[in-house]
């Protein structure tokens, strides 16, 4: 369900994207014209996001991270990712959400200043220099 502001809550992204993975009802192709188009809606939201996000994701820096001259190096050798593992890290910042918001704040006290998300995929986010 699309919340108000038009923002697909993630739990609902993400089983929409398994639902087109797999083949289930809830594909935008398997609808059918007497079926509420609400699915339809919310894949449709999750695939431009997804375009999108990796669209403008290059050289470890999404659109945000330009305007604030951040970007996501890979902690080991710090490096810049690519699109791919930045979308792949958006998707880890659900363990964020899940943990109540706690991963958000875990970089005030974490030593090397890393959300949950960064923790699993091996990232930092450094100024750009």
């Amino acid at each position: 369900m699309v919340a108000q502001s038009g923002v697909v809550p993630a739990s609902h992204s993400i089983a929409c994207v398994v639902a087109i993975a797999v083949g289930g009802d809830h594909c935008i192709w398997k609808i059918s014209p007497g079926e509420s188009a609400q699915s339809w809606i919310d894949c449709t939201s999750v695939a431009v996001a997804c375009v999108i996000s990796a669209w403008s994701a290059r050289n470890g820096q999404s659109w945000a991270h330009r305007l604030l001259k951040l970007q996501v190096c890979d902690q080991d050798s710090n490096l810049t990712i690519s699109g791919l593992r930045m979308g792949v890290r958006e998707i880890a910042h659900l363990t964020d959400f899940a943990s109540l918001f706690i991963g958000f704040l875990w970089p005030l006290w974490d030593g090397r200043g890393q959300t949950f998300a960064d923790k699993i995929m091996g990232t930092t986010v450094t100024r750009k220099q």
